[in-house]
């Protein structure tokens, strides 16, 4: 009896110093975002990907809205286009490739977040982004454009701040951004034909989780703002880029329809300028979707 009373005691004090003994495992909080996305329609912000996560792109630039109804105020094409794949490497590495069918134009990039405050009334982020791209696309009678030619390869680096403002309804994004190789069918008779500096600006204001209203501009602030084509002609310059539009968040899933002014898609075509002013004939409905996996 004895013994039995013995096993009833300390059987349970057994359990309770065991529980005791093991190693609590923490529980790791998702970064909180800011923006929804790891880019708004044309530009990146300064969210990365969760490790092991992808993300797909694709997007369409459409021909002029002055085509009329008889080409469906340009939705019957022909179209530019861009589709991209990115993968986190880390919470805070992410890689991507993208390729777009103006000059076939393939880009690589790696972004990365090195600074995040979490500040209850306007927490901010700061991402590098860099890349280079191979325009792969041969144009015979050229000595500029062979496939992966070191002539036509170019690069570029991205400074990219967000901020929220108005209990995180109101998204602020600055992108400063360099090309180096901006005009790839230069030889040396212009000298800033080697680098474009711009400055992307962008807000974003969400309504609720489904719906958003958007403007991006990009200036372009210095270095070359001309022709990306083989004709450097100085009536084919390049213009200030402008975008707006609604986002709409639904299934995993962000569209993005709007207008613009540019169809140029990868950044070391689009981070030159605009291939239109901004008047009433340079007009283009734009589409894209992405999607988080």
């Amino acid at each position: 009896m004895k013994t039995v009373i013995l096993i009833l005691f300390l059987v349970p004090a057994f359990i309770l110093a065991q529980s005791s003994w093991r190693r609590e495992i923490p529980i790791v909080k998702p970064r909180e975002e800011l923006f929804h996305s790891v880019k708004t329609a044309n530009l990146p912000t300064a969210e990365t990907l969760q490790k092991g996560n992808f993300f797909y792109e694709i997007s369409h630039r459409f021909a002029r809205i002055t085509a009329g109804y008889d080409a469906l105020y340009g939705l019957d094409g022909p179209v530019n286009m861009r589709t991209a794949l990115s993968y986190g490497v880390t919470d805070d590495w992410m890689v991507t490739i993208g390729r777009s069918n103006v000059q076939d134009n393939l880009e690589f990039n790696v972004k990365y977040l090195f600074w995040d405050i979490a500040d209850k009334t306007t927490p901010s982020r700061l991402t590098l982004k860099t890349g280079i791209a191979f325009n792969t696309e041969a144009i015979a009678g050229t000595n500029k454009r062979d496939a992966f030619n070191s002539n036509s390869t170019q690069y570029y680096i991205q400074v990219i701040f967000n901020t929220m403002l108005l209990e995180k309804s109101l998204g602020l994004g600055v992108v400063p951004s360099y090309v180096y190789n901006s005009y790839i069918f230069a030889n040396d008779f212009n000298e800033n034909a080697k680098y474009t500096f711009s400055l992307p600006l962008y807000v974003q204001y969400y309504f609720n989780r489904t719906w958003s209203l958007w403007l991006e501009y990009m200036p372009v602030i210095g270095g070359w703002k001309g022709n990306i084509y083989s004709d450097p002609s100085s009536e084919k310059r390049s213009y200030n880029a402008l975008s707006a539009g609604l986002a709409l968040e639904t299934g995993g899933h962000v569209f993005h329809l709007f207008v613009t002014n540019s169809t140029r898609l990868n950044p070391t075509q689009y981070l030159v300028g605009a291939d239109n002013n901004t008047n009433k004939d340079a007009w283009h409905f734009a589409f894209g979707i992405t999607r988080e996996l």
